[in-house]
């Protein structure tokens, strides 16, 4: 059996389950071309010291680099059919602040589109977090032919490519009438023609790209990540490509309820979420003529500060704002948090981070 050298296989497989990918193989090669990316860089044996030291717990991850790393895990298969892995480093310029990744790049033998998985590298190497019972936040980017990206955000500790296959059994399957899984479809249902030679022009489904945003975190954190990225690019309300239906993280749960009139519960996985909000709507359609969008609301700021800052152990908007103006005249993480009464230094760093709050001004 093959001693790795920065490589924890455990982790690779964990994160790679369900995929076509002979994950031993592209191990190998993964190990391989860290050890010439360390001899050429260090980089695998900072992140290796850092793990070990905590992690995010321990400070920001200090690569002093000037470009992005990503290795590259191809398999491709020889004439006579014997599988080839090839793992290949890529220095990606302008994106100075992004963490070194690893693309796991292959094929739909399908619809024959390519698909890429990208995995943080820290969760990969030795020193990391265990994953068993933590969250990973997800984004799913489905690409068409009319030059569009549409993007969705969500949160599972049951297996990313777990999820993923739910969401097409919903999208080809059950045809749920939530926008990820309709949008899957119309996509999906326009290759197949295409490929069948009945192209009738409808936009047609180029690529898949699935990106782990966060591996390994807890729940809070899980929350907090989710709350901000779909926020920021997915809520379909404000982004025209965006397929969430609702905020992320507790403020899903809270629209949710507020929509409702009733408890949501406390699902944290994002298509639970969503579709308690599909049977809610199903069995109320005249909500959908009352509130257009669902998530309009959350477009004002007056609402969007209520909702956010209107819960237990939540940040008031006046806490919020005291914390941005305090690191402004330059006090540290400790005394902000004493000042403002901030449950720990990790609320204050996620709110300055622009991670949480981030609707409030």
């Amino acid at each position: 059996m093959m001693k790795f050298k920065y490589l924890r296989p455990s982790a690779l497989y964990y994160l790679a389950e369900g995929l076509s990918f002979d994950i031993g193989k592209c191990a190998e090669v993964l190990d391989s071309a860290l050890v010439g990316l360390n001899q050429q860089t260090g980089i695998p044996e900072k992140i290796v010291r850092w793990n070990r030291l905590g992690g995010h717990k321990s400070g920001p991850l200090k690569l002093g680099t000037l470009n992005r790393i990503a290795i590259e895990v191809t398999e491709t298969a020889s004439k006579s059919g014997e599988k080839m892995h090839l793992a290949t480093v890529i220095e990606s310029k302008g994106e100075r602040e992004s963490g070194p990744v690893v693309f796991l790049a292959m094929q739909s033998l399908a619809l024959h589109i390519p698909m890429r998985v990208e995995l943080p590298l820290r969760a990969l190497l030795r020193g990391g977090p265990y994953l068993e019972g933590t969250y990973v936040v997800y984004l799913h980017v489905l690409f068409s032919d009319d030059d569009k990206e549409y993007v969705y955000y969500g949160i599972t500790k049951r297996g990313w490519n777990y999820r993923f296959g739910e969401h097409m059994k919903a999208a080809l399957g059950t045809r749920q009438a939530r926008l990820f899984p309709q949008k899957m479809a119309e996509l999906v249902d326009a290759r197949v023609a295409q490929l069948a030679g009945r192209d009738d022009g409808r936009p047609k489904l180029t690529g898949v790209i699935t990106v782990l945003c966060s591996v390994g975190v807890d729940e809070d954190m899980a929350k907090d990540t989710e709350e901000y990225l779909v926020d920021k690019y997915s809520l379909a309300s404000k982004h025209s490509l965006g397929l969430n239906m609702i905020p992320g993280g507790r403020e899903g749960v809270r629209v949710l309820h507020q929509l409702a009139g009733r408890e949501a519960g406390n699902s944290i996985e994002t298509e639970a979420r969503e579709e308690a909000l599909v049977e809610y709507l199903a069995k109320y359609p005249q909500v959908v003529i009352a509130k257009p969008g669902v998530a309009a609301a959350w477009n004002d700021p007056a609402y969007a500060e209520a909702v956010i800052c209107g819960r237990e152990n939540r940040l008031t908007a006046e806490q919020v704002r005291k914390i941005r103006y305090l690191a402004a005249m330059g006090h540290d993480l400790p005394s902000i948090g004493s000042a403002v009464g901030a449950i720990d230094a990790g609320q204050v760093r996620r709110v300055l981070a622009g991670r949480t709050y981030s609707r409030i001004h």
